[in-house]
């Protein structure tokens, strides 16, 4: 079965994120600022749907980051969002956002394989190791220290993949998980196992995406091109110093406007007028604090993009001026861009009309054929 993700022939593949959560990516106080309702989101991933994007991620959320906007508050949760998003749509892989120190694997290896088959075979999974100690603090979970995450990360995917394949019951008594007579079916759809993601950002991070993912999701340190290239260029040769492959996905924010001048406007009312830095102050604090993902340094030069849309990489100025911008990052080694707006039906709109035609002129994509 070929998969929309992986097997995809465009050059630079496409997806919308964070559509499930209030204020989707941007921390602002703006008026317009995504309310999230599920009537938006249906309509939103039917419209992303129909114009061939690769991906529909949903970020997994569990409370809010405080300030004015409380950025986040409001969120579906993911596989439940991923099956009611799977039988709205019939192109786009449907990812679920799932948090391993939450979700027990028998049960994710369960869930995930139900949203395949109502996806007709076009889930995957983005596994989250654990970082905002906030959110965990609801379920009496404390998250050991930032390299041990990723050792249970592994073991915990290590038993949703069994799951997914074997077909005899078996005993597993491995370091965090313990269990007899193990057992699950339906398997999903695709076979041997659908898409994994990963955005680990720190060494050990980067090592456990490389081992276990299909897709790293990166968060670029945007210093200048040279550093991001090559931080693409390692995060590639670490898989396939493992005899692996991984694609490299990254999270842009997106401002298209028919003048640059219009798109740097609107880029300073939300992010610099009308930006909640109380919210951003608390989201620097614990990515600093609890993720290990970037520097202080790092961390505090990256506020405006928190901001702007949750440390994503600006794609700002004309439709012309953002397809030179993808072809920028194509050239860097970026597969797959995940996308967020300020408005995101107005604005995914926008990107239909006025970006895809200039990215199948520019040849980093394919017209999409549809359900023909």
């Amino acid at each position: 079965m070929n998969n929309p993700l992986l097997d995809s022939p465009n050059r630079v593949k496409l997806g919308v994120m964070a559509f499930n959560c209030s204020h989707g990516s941007t921390v602002t106080n703006v008026d317009e600022a995504w309310a999230m309702n599920w009537d938006d989101n249906m309509a939103l991933a039917r419209m992303a749907d129909a114009a061939g994007m690769e991906a529909l991620l949903p970020v997994g959320r569990w409370k809010g980051y405080g300030g004015q906007s409380n950025f986040n508050h409001r969120t579906y949760e993911t596989l439940t969002w991923a099956a009611a998003i799977a039988a709205v749509t019939s192109y786009s892989t449907i990812f679920a956002t799932v948090h391993a120190p939450v979700t027990h694997p028998v049960a994710a290896a369960k869930m995930a394989a139900t949203v395949d088959h109502v996806a007709g075979g076009r889930f995957a999974l983005n596994l989250v190791a654990g970082w905002f100690q906030d959110e965990f603090d609801m379920f009496g979970v404390q998250l050991p220290p930032h390299e041990e995450r990723y050792d249970y990360a592994a073991e915990w995917l290590t038993l949703v993949k069994r799951l997914w394949q074997e077909t005899a019951e078996f005993d597993f008594d491995g370091k965090y998980f313990q269990g007899k007579g193990l057992w699950s079916e339906p398997k999903p759809l695709q076979s041997p196992r659908p898409p994994i993601m990963n955005a680990g950002s720190s060494v050990t991070g980067h090592a456990f995406s490389a081992q276990h993912a299909d897709m790293n999701f990166a968060m670029l340190r945007q210093l200048d091109e040279a550093s991001d290239r090559a931080q693409i260029a390692q995060l590639k040769k670490l898989a396939v110093d493992l005899g692996r492959t991984s694609q490299c996905w990254i999270h842009v924010y997106v401002v298209c406007r028919e003048t640059e001048t219009e798109a740097r406007d609107y880029l300073h009312r939300y992010v610099v007028e009308q930006g909640d830095d109380v919210a951003v102050n608390n989201m620097i604090e614990i990515f600093g604090s609890q993720s290990a993902t970037l520097s202080d340094e790092v961390l505090e030069a990256f506020k405006f993009h928190f901001k702007a849309g949750f440390g994503g990489y600006p794609l700002v100025g004309t439709a012309e001026q953002i397809v030179a911008g993808i072809e920028r990052l194509s050239n860097m080694g970026v597969d797959g861009l995940l996308i967020s707006w300020v408005d995101y039906l107005g604005e995914c709109q926008q990107w239909i009309d006025d970006v895809l035609p200039l990215m199948e002129q520019a040849g980093l994509r394919e017209p999409h054929k549809g359900d023909s």
